[in-house]
């Protein structure tokens, strides 16, 4: 029986498409290099696709930039549909937050009116820690005060949220969308136990 949901939030509740090119625009602006954006995303997506730490300095680096140019989340949109499904699922299911993000974060959800809905938002900044190391995700599951396996990790990326969350013993979902959606499962430990293409597809599983 599924007691818990854990969300990601970039690439999974909300899209960073915009703020993505913004970055990769910004930069080549800054370097004052030729470079086509198209192509700087395609070697970030080839990069995410080997699993690079940073697809953003793995194009980088095939690039010969030196400069960088922080990410900023200010035009991140919430994926259609997110906000329905959220109170659907919150009406059957604890939801918390599980992710990579500054502290700020809190107040964009309560911006786009999702905050409500979670009864935890473990944020790296705030907890001290990151993923994917296997101590938040057991932070996680001590928080909730519940059985890993009744507990299902929602995210985009294979690497920072499928695999360390059934390391930890939880039950997971990809949502294939987003940069993160050109991986590969490496081995069995990396496959989700169920993939969907959007959040609204929530629906048929829960």
């Amino acid at each position: 029986m599924i007691e818990w949901l854990f969300f990601d939030l970039g690439n999974t509740l909300y899209d960073e498409t915009h703020s993505e090119y913004e970055r990769v625009v910004s930069l080549i602006k800054a370097s004052k290099q030729n470079i086509d954006p198209s192509d700087f995303i395609a070697q970030m997506r080839l990069g995410a696709s080997v699993y690079a730490p940073s697809p953003f300095a793995y194009a980088r680096n095939h690039f010969g930039i030196e400069e960088n140019y922080p990410y900023s989340g200010e035009k991140e949109v919430l994926f259609d549909g997110v906000a329905v499904v959220l109170k659907q699922l919150s009406a059957y299911y604890r939801l918390g937050i599980l992710a990579n993000q500054p502290s700020s974060t809190l107040e964009r959800l309560k911006r786009d009116g999702i905050y409500h809905y979670f009864e935890l938002c473990l944020l790296s900044e705030t907890e001290n820690l990151s993923k994917p190391d296997l101590v938040f995700f057991d932070y996680a599951i001590q928080k909730a005060e519940c059985r890993p396996d009744r507990i299902v990790m929602i995210g985009d990326r294979l690497d920072n949220d499928i695999m360390p969350a059934k390391k930890a013993g939880m039950k997971t979902v990809r949502i294939k969308q987003g940069l993160y959606s050109v991986q590969h499962p490496i081995s069995d430990a990396y496959c989700p136990d169920w993939e969907i293409q959007s959040v609204q597809k929530l629906f048929s599983l829960f």
